[in-house]
C-alpha cells in the first residue's frame, strides 16, 4: 500500500475510534474531505499558467533495495508575467528528498526541481509525490510531481540488520535506559538480531556488570533464525552512581576483535 494512502487510513481510523481526536481549527472533527485536502492538496487554480513543467510524472522503472539513490530533474519555465517565489517543497514519503535550483523565477526564466529516491528499505511499488508551494498559497501547491516504479527486495536477506558481529546481525548496537537516581526499579530492553551464518550461535557477555543480566530468546540461535537479545538492569544494584554513564558489553559466541563485537549499554540517571 502506498504510504500516502496508509497515512490517510490511519487518520480515518483514529477519527472513527475517537471522533474528537483531530479537530479543524479546534472547533470540529476533520472530515474526510479536509483530511484529503491536507494529504493530497488540490493544485492552485491556473497553476499550469505560472510554472510550466516539461513533465510531472517520471517512471524510474525497476530497481532493487541494493541500488544507490537515483536523482531525476523536473524542468520548468515561468510561463506567467510575474515572478514566482517557491516557498517550500514537500514530499509525502521518507524515501524521497527534493530541492530546487532557484527560489525566485522571473517571467520566462527556467529552473528545475531535483527529486532523489532512495530504494533501500522501501521494497514494493514506487508512487511518491512531491508538492511545490509558492508565496501565492501555503495550502495549494503550484505543482504535483510524481515518481513511479517498482523496488525489488534486497538480494541480502539480512540487509535490514545494519550491524554485524561475525555472523550475528543486529538492528542496533546500543541499548539505553532511563533510571531515577537512587531508585530501585528494574528495566529491560531488547535488540532484534539474527544468525546469518551456517552454524548455531549461543551468546554471552564476558564482562557483564553486576547490575545487569543478559540472555537471548531463544537461547540457541540457529542458522537463518531471528532472536531477541534481552538486557535488563537493576537500579538497586547501582548504589553510589549519581551521573549518567556508558558501559561496553563484549559478546562471546561470535568471531571478531573485542571492539568489533561490543554492545554499548547507556544509563541516563535522572532526578526524582
Amino acid at each position: 500500500m502506498k504510504l500516502f494512502d496508509s497515512i490517510r487510513l490511519t487518520i480515518l481510523s483514529a477519527l472513527m475510534c475517537c471522533p474528537g481526536l483531530l479537530m479543524a481549527q479546534g472547533t470540529h472533527p476533520l472530515t474526510r474531505q479536509e483530511i484529503d485536502s491536507l494529504l493530497n492538496p488540490s493544485l492552485l487554480k491556473g497553476a499550469e499558467k505560472l510554472l510550466e513543467f516539461e513533465q510531472t510524472v517520471i517512471n524510474l522503472g525497476e530497481m532493487t533495495e541494493d541500488d544507490q539513490p537515483v536523482t531525476v530533474k523536473f524542468d520548468f519555465r515561468n510561463a506567467g508575467t510575474q515572478p514566482v517565489v517557491i516557498t517550500k517543497i514537500h514530499t509525502d514519503c521518507g524515501c524521497t528528498a527534493a530541492q530546487t535550483d532557484k527560489l525566485q523565477i522571473q517571467p520566462g526564466e527556467k529552473g528545475s526541481i531535483s527529486v532523489t529516491y532512495t530504494p533501500k528499505n522501501h521494497p514494493g511499488t514506487i508512487d511518491a509525490n512531491t508538492f511545490v508551494y509558492s508565496s501565492l498559497s501555503d495550502k495549494q501547491p503550484l505543482a504535483k510531481l510524481v515518481l513511479l516504479g517498482n523496488v525489488l527486495p534486497s538480494r541480502d536477506e539480512w540487509s535490514r540488520y545494519p550491524y554485524a558481529m561475525g555472523k550475528l546481525r543486529l538492528k542496533q548496537n546500543k541499548v539505553t535506559f532511563r533510571i531515577t537516581t537512587g531508585g530501585s526499579e528494574k528495566q529491560t530492553e531488547r535488540i532484534l538480531c539474527g544468525n546469518s551464518g551456517t552454524t548455531a550461535l549461543k551468546l554471552s557477555v564476558m564482562n557483564l556488570p553486576q547490575y545487569a543480566t543478559f540472555k537471548t530468546e531463544p537461547e540457541i540461535i540457529n542458522p537463518g533464525q531471528e532472536a531477541d537479545i534481552v538486557i535488563s538492569i537493576d537500579a538497586s544494584k547501582m548504589a553510589g552512581r549519581t551521573q549518567s554513564f556508558k558501559a561496553p558489553l563484549i559478546l562471546d559466541g561470535v568471531t571478531g576483535r573485542p571492539s568489533d563485537r561490543t554492545l554499548t549499554l547507556e544509563v541516563n540517571l535522572t532526578d526524582k
